[in-house]
């Protein structure tokens, strides 16, 4: 079925104000399917929706909004892996090392990221040093790590408040 180019420009500006692509299809009456193809065939002819979605955030919030979500969101991830790895049927020394890999993956985001802004750069140093913990105690102690895990949500707020 088509849809009348008001649908599509409607579509479009719900998902560049930040609504999911699926939640855009519904409000606008459309498949999922034909949004996603929509916004591969504008992408194609040079209309990137996703370069519109970020310029559009960055203009309401503010680079420094924008850089706080960020962060925001990555540490959720984080911390969304972090409580599914506590109940995850996997060996302990898996979980460890999964949980050093995180760390890991936090740290490398933090330092990356106080490049650009320079006021993550103490949580960089602190969450550099918490990976250097984890690395260690998955080395040496995976009983210990497995007790840190437990309040890592803790430490994060913690680290959040004094840099953040």
């Amino acid at each position: 079925m088509a849809h009348p180019q008001e649908v599509r420009a409607q579509l479009r500006r719900l998902y560049i104000e930040g609504m999911p692509l699926s939640g855009a299809a519904v409000s606008s009456g459309v498949n999922y399917d034909s949004a996603r193809q929509w916004k591969a065939a504008a992408k194609a002819k040079g209309d990137c929706w996703d370069a519109a979605r970020a310029a559009y955030r960055i203009s309401e919030s503010g680079i420094d909004d924008l850089n706080k979500q960020l962060v925001e969101d990555f540490a959720r991830q984080v911390i969304t892996t972090t409580r599914e790895l506590e109940t995850a049927a996997i060996p302990a020394q898996a979980k460890a090392q999964l949980l050093a890999q995180l760390a890991d993956a936090y740290a490398k985001f933090s330092k990356a990221f106080s490049r650009v802004n320079p006021q993550f750069s103490g949580l960089s140093v602190a969450l550099d040093t918490l990976k250097t913990i984890a690395d260690h105690l998955a080395k040496k102690d995976p009983a210990a790590l497995r007790v840190l895990q437990e309040h890592l949500e803790d430490i994060g707020a913690v680290l959040g408040k004094r840099y953040g």
